[in-house]
């Protein structure tokens, strides 16, 4: 099917879709495991059409940007030699949200999960889990959206996860991104809407600037936005004051 950085096509966005069925791109750059995987989640559901994989996270990337090769899901390895899954998905999510995405690891997923949500990923699943679990995570993906079950653990849905990174508000926020927020930040975030400067805050406070600094910093990582405008904007937005 593939070897080394070549892909293989299974079916060209021209051809006429069929009411129901899931497209799906697959990487992972062990050729066996690739084989694997692509047979597994094809043989899970007639809905399910393989229609690339590939051992190249350029080639993968190239395909989720180009309309007439994306898929509606990419299932991806999280470890792909000097590259991980998740910036990978990083690279899509801040192009689009029209591709949904899973990665999937032979280790913990406690080790990957933060920079999978922060990278906009719907699920993230140990691969003793394909089994029972893949075929949800993937009707789910297709949708933009992750399962309850990864929902619970943080991550996001698909237009939720681009707009973060893609460096603009939110159009849509999750309860769990709203409660993110720790007091302190919130006191922080407060006082500058009230127009005090950084050093009456740390003042304020009783904390030094760097402190405030990294508070806000913090913040504006749970937002996944680059400035203290942003998360304030983000903040006025969704009445989190």
């Amino acid at each position: 099917m593939v070897t080394g950085g070549t892909v293989g096509f299974m079916g060209l966005r021209s051809e006429p879709e069929t009411a129901g069925v899931i497209r799906i791109g697959v990487l992972d750059n062990d050729p066996f495991a690739l084989d694997a995987m692509c047979a597994m989640i094809a043989a899970m559901s007639r809905d399910f059409r393989i229609v690339w994989s590939t051992g190249s996270p350029a080639v993968a990337i190239e395909h989720c940007h180009n309309a007439h090769t994306r898929p509606d899901v990419l299932v991806l390895d999280m470890a792909l030699g000097g590259i991980t899954g998740a910036d990978v998905c990083r690279r899509i999510r801040r192009r689009t949200s029209e591709v949904g995405v899973i990665c999937v690891t032979s280790y913990s997923t406690d080790a990957y999960r933060d920079e999978a949500i922060k990278a906009g990923v719907q699920g993230l699943l140990a691969k003793e889990q394909l089994k029972t679990d893949i075929a949800d995570a993937v009707r789910r993906a297709a949708v933009g959206k992750p399962t309850a079950a990864q929902a619970s653990l943080g991550f996001h849905d698909a237009a939720s996860a681009h707009a973060l990174l893609s460096g603009t508000v939110p159009a849509r926020m999750s309860d769990d991104m709203k409660d993110s927020l720790s007091a302190r930040e919130k006191d922080i975030l407060r006082l500058y809407a009230q127009r005090l400067t950084t050093d009456e805050i740390a003042a304020r406070l009783g904390i030094t600037k760097g402190s405030v600094f990294t508070y806000v910093h913090r913040a504006a990582e749970k937002f996944g936005v680059a400035s203290r405008r942003e998360v304030l904007e983000a903040c006025a937005r969704y009445d989190l004051l």
